[in-house]
């Protein structure tokens, strides 16, 4: 399992979070179709630390944003993401197979999306995170 898969378990298994989305997490963009609200994750960097060993410790950042129809709905969303991944602020876990030491919430950023042609606007509420983990 990957890192990207075992934040997304973490995600869909924290009851308050699933009562608002569902099952709407999803990486890099979410359908044009959705209904909001949304949850989007994507990578930002990773820096790996090598031993004589072979891979050692890791340091990946992610933007894991929660858009809504609504700036108190994005707002919601993301603080129930927040509440999410909280565990993995106080202790280690291995979830799949992957070894979390930390994640912690570095920075977030309220923004507003304007509609398109085709689109609805929407309010999104960026959480910059960073994971602490072991390399597979």
């Amino acid at each position: 399992m990957t890192l990207e898969e075992a934040i997304r378990m973490q995600l869909l298994n924290f009851a308050p979070l699933a009562a608002l989305i569902g099952t709407r997490i999803y990486p890099i963009t979410y359908p044009q179709d959705a209904a909001l609200p949304v949850v989007v994750y994507q990578r930002t960097s990773g820096v790996s630390e090598y031993g004589h060993d072979g891979p050692g410790s890791a340091e990946s950042r992610f933007q894991i944003s929660a858009f809504g129809k609504t700036y108190a709905e994005a707002r919601q969303t993301a603080t129930q993401v927040r509440r999410a991944l909280n565990p993995w602020e106080v202790h280690q876990d291995t979830i799949g197979g992957n070894l979390i030491g930390g994640c912690f919430l570095e920075n977030e950023l309220d923004l507003f999306n304007p509609a398109g042609a085709e689109s609805e606007s929407d309010y999104q509420v960026l959480g910059d995170y960073l994971f602490l983990h072991a390399e597979a």
